[in-house]
């Protein structure tokens, strides 16, 4: 038997070697594939007096999850590398002025204007440069310095964050109008020369298979019992009845099973539940909040990131979901390694840095470039909710508005033929 072992010591290898080979194949032909997409940059400007609700901006997401290609068949995936396109929502800050952009592969452009116009006919929407050109591509470098991180769910994605829903419900009370982006716009109106805050809501639509993912955790709020699905869950379930056997009737259908009185769900299990539930019914992307904050080397302070921070805090809910950096890209020496820190930090934050520059959203296995990137799953709510035009109660000096309205001349206008 030894003998026969050794006569084969070659076959690991050749798996190994296999192995290997489909992974680089399937990492270049995606690469090819991201490569020949070709982009378009649009910016959006809304009037300063807009009153349109955040609901608007969910039509807009249901409307963009259009470009959902209903699934990528192997013989795609492995002759063409082609991947799920994704879109790029921005927030760009600076001393003078805060724009909103839009990024979409260029096949898209008219889906994107359409969806725009249709919830905000008064809107702005030009084609622009990418203005991150405005910068020199090796940040960090002798004369800028970077902090940034992306932000992913810190609970299972069945989780929703609060949304504008919730904000509503706050304002009953208040009397006032409330923007979940007024304190980030705020802190970007602040900013002084050479500061930069940058954000990206990267984007991409997903199908109705995430449902079944976390069909788990919505079992566990209900208060359902089993041995689980799948083979060890039948084995689970037929053990029990064959225990119960002889003082009752087996019970099948999964091993699941209603809670008892004592168990039934608090109202507050009710209500996070409830929540899962709207979450799953809506819409989802998967998704992932990029957010970087640029300075002078010499002038560089850290009060602005953990503004910025404080604005995306709001977006929690203790008894739900909220964000959390991925600590995989976050900027802090601490989270690097415990050798070689300074270098490894400056490498993160170049790689970082290229990740903004080029949109990069995690891809499928075995495709890796740069950091270990991460999505979440959100939904159209929570994405308005965290990227819409500014309500009009927002009057930060420098946000890029329409200061007039656009109008249509009246149908029975005289013509004059010269």
């Amino acid at each position: 038997m030894l003998e026969t072992l050794l006569g084969f010591w070659w076959l690991p290898i050749l798996v190994a070697i296999v192995i290997l080979f489909r992974g680089w194949w399937l990492s270049s032909k995606i690469n090819q594939y991201i490569n020949a997409i070709q982009w378009v940059i649009l910016e959006i400007r809304i009037p300063k007096d807009n009153l349109k609700s955040i609901k608007s901006m969910e039509q807009v997401f249901a409307s963009l999850h259009g470009t959902y290609s209903q699934g990528i068949k192997r013989r795609e995936r492995w002759l063409g590398g082609k991947v799920e396109d994704w879109i790029s929502l921005e927030i760009a800050g600076f001393a003078h002025s805060i724009h909103f952009y839009i990024r979409t592969p260029t096949k898209y452009r008219k889906l994107v204007e359409a969806a725009l116009f249709s919830q905000y006919p008064d809107a702005e929407i030009e084609e622009v440069e990418d203005y991150t050109a405005l910068l020199p591509r090796d940040i960090p470098n002798n004369d800028f310095d970077i902090w940034g991180t992306d932000y992913v769910l810190a609970r299972d994605n069945a989780y929703p964050i609060k949304t504008y829903p919730n904000f509503e419900q706050i304002l009953q009370f208040e009397e006032l109008g409330i923007d979940p982006l007024a304190t980030l716009i705020e802190v970007i109106s602040n900013l002084k020369n050479n500061e930069l805050i940058w954000l990206q809501f990267l984007v991409r639509p997903l199908g109705s298979e995430w449902i079944s993912q976390v069909k788990g955790t919505v079992d566990a709020l209900a208060g359902k019992k089993g041995g689980g699905g799948g083979f060890f869950g039948s084995i689970v379930e037929f053990s029990r009845n064959l225990a119960a056997a002889p003082v009752t009737h087996p019970e099948w259908g999964g091993g699941e099973s209603p809670p008892a009185p004592s168990e039934r769900l608090t109202p507050g299990k009710q209500d996070t539940l409830k929540a899962v539930e709207g979450k799953m019914s809506k819409l989802a992307f998967d998704a992932t909040l990029r957010f970087i904050y640029i300075d002078k080397k010499d002038e560089f302070t850290g009060e602005n990131v953990t503004a910025v921070v404080g604005a995306i805090n709001q977006f929690a809910a203790l008894n739900l979901n909220a964000f959390k950096p991925n600590m995989k890209t976050i900027t802090i020496p601490t989270k690097v390694g415990l050798f070689n820190r300074k270098e490894r930090l400056v490498k993160r934050k170049k790689l970082l840095f290229q990740h903004y520059l080029f949109r990069d959203i995690a891809q499928p296995p075995p495709f890796r470039f740069g950091l270990k990137l991460k999505t979440s799953i959100l939904n159209a709510e929570e994405l308005a909710t965290i990227y819409h035009p500014p309500l009009a109660m927002v009057s930060a000096a420098k946000l890029r508005v329409l200061e007039t309205r656009k109008g249509e001349p009246p149908v029975n206008l005289p013509l004059v033929e010269e």
